[in-house]
Order: C-alpha cells, then structure tokens, then sequence
C-alpha cells in the first residue's frame, strides 16, 4: 500500500511539471515574437560618429558626457573622433605686441607710397655760425696822457704837447681789438725787439737814453671816442722799457 501512494504522488508531481514547461515554453515563444525583432535591429543599427566641437566649448562637452551612462560613455571613447568640414581642429595662440611700439616704420611707408622722408625732420638743427668781426682799422692811443686816434700803419702822436716838441716820435704796424704794435720812427728798443707790444688798459712807459724824456703809452678801448682836440689825461706809472734812441 505504501509503495502504491509513493508511486502515485511521483506520477503526479511529474505530471505537474510537465505542465509548468508547458505553459513556461509558451511564455518565452510569445516573448521572443514580440522583443525578438527588436532585439536584432538594436545589434545591427551601427552608431552614428559624434560631432567633436571646438576647444572653446570643451568643458560643456565634458559636462554631458559624464552625465551620459557609464556604457554610453565607454561606446563613445571607443569611436575614432572625426572633424567635420568647417569644424575647429586645432589652434595656436599668437605672440602678444606692444601696443605702444609702432609696428610700421616711416621709411617703410614712405617706401610704399612713394613719398620721399624728410631728412631736416630727423636731424637736429645746425648752428649758425657768426663770422668775426672785422679786424679794427683805427685806435686810440694816448702819448703821456693825450689822447689821439691813430689810423693803421702810419706815425703818431699826429697833435698835442710830445708833437710840438719833437714831431711823431711811434708808429702804428699792427692792430688788434686788444693789441697794438708799435715801432719807434727813426730808431729801435733797447732789447732789440722790432716792435713793441700794447695790450687794452695796459700803459706802458719808454725812456729816451740820450736825454732822459719819458713816454707813456696806453692803448684805450674800443669804447673810447678820440677827442677832435688832444685831450690830456693822467699819465700812468712808467715801465721798464727804454728806447735806444729818440
């Protein structure tokens, strides 16, 4: 008896999976007919290639792409990146210039439009040079304190108190604004120099050895007018030098 119902139940519970399977088969038939189409076109459809953008916009392509999922993300880092026509590949920075320092030079402008540069704009100004003076013709010479106007290269004193007595005892050869040269008419200085030189302002005091007359000379400056009369004035202190003879 025990035998019979353990036979019994074994028959049953294979009966009852027979059953599930069956109707389990039918499930999955009916399943693979609906999602089985769609399954194949999702394993043929190829990706499309992604559009790279441009440096500018990288850090906005990063932002969607780790918000995509992690499979999407994978997918596309396996896709070789391709740029399309009018699409940014790469750039280069330029080199930064100084906006105050001019970039085109004058002559190179010049140059390109045919207008010669103007030299006097690029060179300083030259001085102007003065000519001298001419050298004076005429001074004024005083003979022991009488003043007279004494022309170049000819005999003084012309008038006063040393003429009455003894004529026109020098003679002008040489004349400078400062200087003048002075020889004796008819005779020679002691030192044996030919001519005797007066400086502006100077007075210089002869002595004639055979009698022992004294002549102080003082060349007067420029700014001194000659009298149209010898005019006397104070005679300065003698010099050493002494003529051989009047």
């Amino acid at each position: 008896m025990a035998r019979a119902a353990t036979a019994d139940r074994a028959t049953l519970k294979a009966q009852r999976e027979k059953k599930l399977a069956a109707v389990l088969g039918v499930i999955f038939i009916a399943l693979l007919a609906i999602e089985g189409p769609k399954t194949m076109k999702l394993l043929q459809a190829k990706p499309a290639a992604p559009i790279v953008a441009a440096s500018a916009v990288a850090a906005t392509t990063s932002a969607a792409v780790a918000a995509a999922p992690t499979a999407s993300s994978a997918l596309i880092a396996a896709v070789q990146q391709t740029v399309a026509a009018g699409q940014l590949r790469t750039f280069t920075r330029f080199a930064s210039k100084d906006p105050f320092k001019a970039q085109v030079s004058v002559a190179a402008v010049a140059a390109s439009s045919g207008t010669p540069t103007a030299k006097a704009a690029s060179t300083a100004p030259k001085a102007v040079k003065i000519p001298p003076p001419p050298p004076p013709t005429s001074a004024v010479i005083s003979v022991n304190g009488e003043l007279g106007a004494v022309a170049l290269d000819s005999d003084f004193p012309t008038a006063g108190t040393v003429f009455s007595r003894i004529g026109a005892v020098f003679h002008l050869v040489a004349l400078t604004r400062t200087t003048a040269k002075v020889t004796i008419n008819g005779g020679s200085y002691a030192s044996g120099a030919p001519a005797l030189t007066l400086t502006v302002g100077k007075p210089v005091t002869l002595q004639n050895t055979a009698d022992g007359t004294r002549y102080t000379l003082l060349l007067e400056p420029p700014s001194v007018q000659a009298p149209a009369t010898v005019t006397t004035t104070t005679p300065a202190a003698p010099a050493s030098v002494v003529p051989s003879s009047p």
